[in-house]
């Protein structure tokens, strides 16, 4: 781990695109700014952590198989309808 020093209005350089200030420093901690570009996610490390419990538990669900429309209508009682000429729309319409 790399620890820096840093006062009030001081900042780390990350890489190209991120920088950490410090903004505040009170008797309850530190306050600090993250500036990164928009495909950089910034979380709070409990945050983080609960995001990516939440990931690991839903990979680790079981998917559901995937059923066909054919299946499906016929599990609902539909009974699939062929249309083979325009003649057929008016009857099936009616």
């Amino acid at each position: 781990m790399l620890v820096f020093t840093r006062k009030r209005q001081e900042a780390i350089v990350i890489g190209d695109g991120i920088e950490i200030r410090v903004l505040r420093i009170g008797r309850e901690g530190v306050r600090i700014g993250v500036s990164a570009p928009p495909s950089v996610s910034v979380h709070r490390r409990e945050i983080y952590d609960q995001i990516r419990a939440e990931n690991e538990q839903a990979a680790s669900l079981p998917v559901a198989p995937a059923i066909s429309p054919i299946r499906c209508a016929a599990s609902c009682g539909v009974r699939p309808t062929r249309i083979r000429t325009l003649d057929d729309l008016p009857r099936l319409a009616g």
